[in-house]
């Protein structure tokens, strides 16, 4: 923690809030991204910037709150949904006295910064403040994060790491408009769509990074993602989920594995996450599928 004519630089801004307790946090679950739940008692903290991009979505029921970013001070009534983006550079201040809940989420400037730079908008990025903002979007995909993280990331890493390049996407259209060059069609050609699918399949049993299948096409993970999904029709992380959905059942019908020992085979580091899984795709357990079919 450093300090710079009074304003101090923290890792999250939970660090400059005592009385904060986390709910929960993602951690190190996905690259590029963290979310965290938090419940909030009475705050009001010293001038503070963080070393990553925050948005702040309200959890909880209404809380006055009064948020200052640099020059934009904001009072009003929270409600859930409403969001504040707080970029890295600015510094900011908090004031309520109302217990709520927030969902903090901490993009790296990393990601920001060359997802700009794949969109042709170069270096330096900055983020435009909002102390206070209303977006569905954004507001869709924070709340996606939250419910993956509740299911136990049941969903693997690269889901939530595609979100990270949602948001990026946006934050970026909201700065330079909806002519950005990354949103320009482009598609895999299919000897590399080849490398990388057989890469997918030899891996089911690990967890697979957006990093590592850019790596294999040659392609940034911004680029990548958008040409995988526009020459296979879905994002990589549905493709990666299908592909484990669809070897546990052909090996819950013609194996005799454990179900544990298929989970293990399809990346699912225990029974609850694989059950949940199943559940949520196929309606049914991987048991109930395994007895259909003897």
């Amino acid at each position: 923690m450093s300090a710079s004519k009074g304003v101090i630089c923290v890792q999250s801004s939970r660090d400059v809030v005592p009385n904060l307790k986390v709910l929960w946090s993602s951690g190190t679950t996905w690259h590029g991204i963290r979310a965290e739940a938090c419940h909030v008692e009475e705050v009001e903290t010293p001038p503070f910037r963080t070393v990553d991009h925050d948005l702040v979505m309200h959890l909880s029921t209404p809380a006055l709150v009064e948020l200052k970013i640099d020059d934009q001070c904001e009072t009003r009534q929270r409600v859930a949904g409403d969001l504040a983006i707080l970029p890295a550079a600015a510094v900011r201040q908090v004031r309520s006295r109302d217990p709520h809940e927030v969902l903090l989420i901490a993009v790296s400037q990393e990601v920001v910064a060359q997802t700009a730079l794949e969109a042709g908008h170069g270096a330096p990025f900055e983020l435009i403040p909002r102390p206070y903002h209303r977006d569905a979007q954004l507001e869709h995909i924070c709340w996606a994060l939250k419910a993956e993280a509740e299911s136990d990331y049941v969903s693997g890493p690269l889901y939530g790491e595609s979100l990270a390049l949602a948001v990026c996407v946006h934050l970026l259209r909201q700065r330079y408009g909806k002519d950005s060059s990354i949103a320009k069609k482009g598609g895999i050609a299919p000897r590399t769509l080849r490398r990388v699918i057989d890469y997918i399949e030899s891996n089911l049993d690990s967890p697979l990074r957006m990093a590592s299948l850019a790596e294999i096409s040659g392609l940034s993970q911004y680029r990548f993602a958008h040409n995988f999904k526009s020459t296979t029709g879905v994002p990589p992380y549905q493709y990666v989920l299908r592909a484990r959905l669809d070897r546990a059942k052909q090996m819950l019908r013609q194996t005799n594995l454990s179900v544990l020992d298929i989970a293990y085979a399809v990346g699912c580091q225990s029974i609850s996450r694989f059950n949940s899984l199943f559940r949520r795709e196929l309606g049914t357990t991987p048991s109930s599928y395994r007895a259909s079919f003897r």
